[in-house]
């Protein structure tokens, strides 16, 4: 064999393992969407097959792109896409409210750009996928030190293979607010159920509303509405500060 046929069977052989590594980065970070290719990130795919970009910075690229913001922020809103960015560029659920709400308000105060470098550069990410490696999710496998909640709340995030992450609401907003595993389906109302509990919620909003034009307001809900109420205080431009059971 020849050195020239040599350096084409090499440079074959990395052009197959770039596309691999592009295939399997798209269908993490979009969530199995199928994108048309004008909606692909044709620059980054370019600078990371000729060697300008590791996967960390593909990955990066891909999820700064204005694809996966309409898919994720444009169509589903601030707490979902939070949620998403966790699955997508982290491979499991958010742990709870507070770490919810530090990149809800990272998106709103310091944009777009640094709420997504503030995954694919932390040191969680360089721990769990190095510079390499193209995230997974790996929450939904028992690991040490991890509760029974985290562990349901990111078997609940997983859509498998074939789902795409874009066609839901919020699944955990109830969960993370309560403190709860994730529901299992619905749930029938009477004695000992979830839904025969309240939960206040206390938010925040920039026009006050009402008689006594509060800049804090509380809402009360049973467990069944907790999410539907949620999202009416998320449309008003409310920023949810606690929920409690009462």
């Amino acid at each position: 064999m020849t050195e020239a046929t040599v350096n084409t069977a090499n440079a074959d052989l990395r052009q197959a393992d770039a596309q691999a590594v592009i295939r399997a980065a798209y269908r993490q970070v979009f969530g199995n969407a199928h994108l048309m290719d004008e909606e692909r990130c044709s620059s980054a795919e370019s600078l990371y097959v000729n060697g300008d970009l590791t996967v960390q910075g593909l990955v990066t690229a891909f999820a700064q792109s204005d694809t996966y913001r309409r898919l994720f922020l444009d169509k589903n809103g601030p707490y979902r896409f939070v949620e998403l960015n966790f699955k997508h560029l982290l491979g499991r659920a958010p742990h709870n409210q507070a770490e919810l709400s530090e990149h809800v308000q990272r998106l709103a105060n310091e944009g777009y750009e640094a709420e997504i470098n503030s995954y694919t550069y932390s040191h969680e990410y360089l721990d769990a996928f190095g510079v390499d490696d193209v995230p997974a999710m790996r929450g939904n496998s028992s690991q040490l030190g991890q509760s029974n909640v985290s562990y349901t709340r990111s078997v609940a995030m997983d859509s498998g293979f074939a789902g795409f992450d874009g066609s839901t609401s919020s699944i955990l907003i109830s969960s993370i607010g309560t403190n709860a595993a994730p529901a299992a389906g619905p749930k029938t109302p009477g004695p000992g159920n979830r839904d025969s509990k309240r939960y206040t919620i206390t938010w925040t909003t920039a026009s006050p509303v009402g008689v006594r034009r509060r800049s804090v307001q509380r809402t009360s809900a049973p467990y069944s509405s907790l999410t539907t109420s949620i999202q009416a205080i998320q449309k008003r431009g409310g920023r949810i500060l606690s929920i409690a059971n009462t």
